[in-house]
């Protein structure tokens, strides 16, 4: 009886045994576990940090390039070194063969005809020429051509008349302003920013006789008093100082 009783006492001490054997190998294993865990995650994750410090340094040292001598990789962009070139060409610039035919029309005119004026002011101030090619006009901010003479004056002073003829038209223009028109034979005289007029039409005037008084020009109310005077020879513009003087 006493030897069964520490046989069966002897198998619970071993099976108690067996039992803690078994839970200090699966701790053991848990722990084993858990470090192979840990070990490999940071096998994974530290390569990844390595590699981010390592980038670092190589971005680095591209920007300081020029500081480090490391040779330069990017390429400049070359430019086309051949430009194009441009011909402006001004049409208000003539040819020598345009000139010459201007200068031949202009002859033409003043032989068609024997007009010949004087001047329509006591002085002979002109400040801007006849031209068949454009000018600058300051009031408008244009370039055009400024077919007459400017003769310039004071505000007020007495215009006559540069040669006989009749008085065949009386108007107002909006850019020329108060206009008489004399004509005598195929030529027909324009005056142009009266102030007041003192013919009418149908009068016959003779070359220094008043017609009127310096007023203003619309179109070049930025230049000095003055008045304007244009020419026509058989309906053609012609140059006003072309015929001053003709039969002195």
């Amino acid at each position: 009886m006493s030897d069964y009783y520490n046989r069966k006492r002897g198998n619970k001490k071993r099976s108690r045994r067996e039992k803690i054997g078994f839970y200090t190998a699966f701790s053991i294993c848990l722990i084993a576990v858990s470090m192979a865990i840990y070990s490999t995650y940071n096998t994974m994750s530290v390569p990844s940090d390595s590699t981010q410090e390592q980038t670092q340094p190589t971005t680095v040292q591209q920007v300081n390039q020029a500081v480090t001598g490391v040779e330069e990789t990017l390429v400049e962009p070359k430019l086309d070194s051949t430009i194009p070139q441009v011909t402006v060409v001004s049409e208000t610039d003539p040819t020598e063969a345009e000139t010459e035919a201007v200068s031949q029309d202009a002859l033409e005119t003043m032989l068609s005809t024997d007009l010949s004026l004087t001047y329509p002011l006591n002085t002979n101030n002109i400040i801007r020429e006849f031209s068949k090619d454009s000018v600058y006009f300051k009031t408008p901010n244009v370039w055009k051509p400024h077919l007459g003479v400017d003769f310039a004056g004071e505000l007020g002073d007495d215009v006559c008349a540069m040669s006989d003829g009749a008085v065949t038209k009386v108007s107002e223009d909006r850019m020329y302003g108060k206009t008489v028109e004399i004509s005598v034979g195929n030529a027909v005289c324009i005056y142009s920013g009266l102030g007041e007029i003192e013919v009418d039409e149908g009068d016959s005037v003779e070359a220094g006789d008043k017609i009127g008084n310096i007023g203003a020009v619309p179109f070049e109310a930025d230049d000095k008093s003055h008045i304007h005077v244009a020419v026509k020879v058989n309906g053609n513009y012609a140059d006003p100082l072309s015929f001053i003087g003709n039969n002195n």
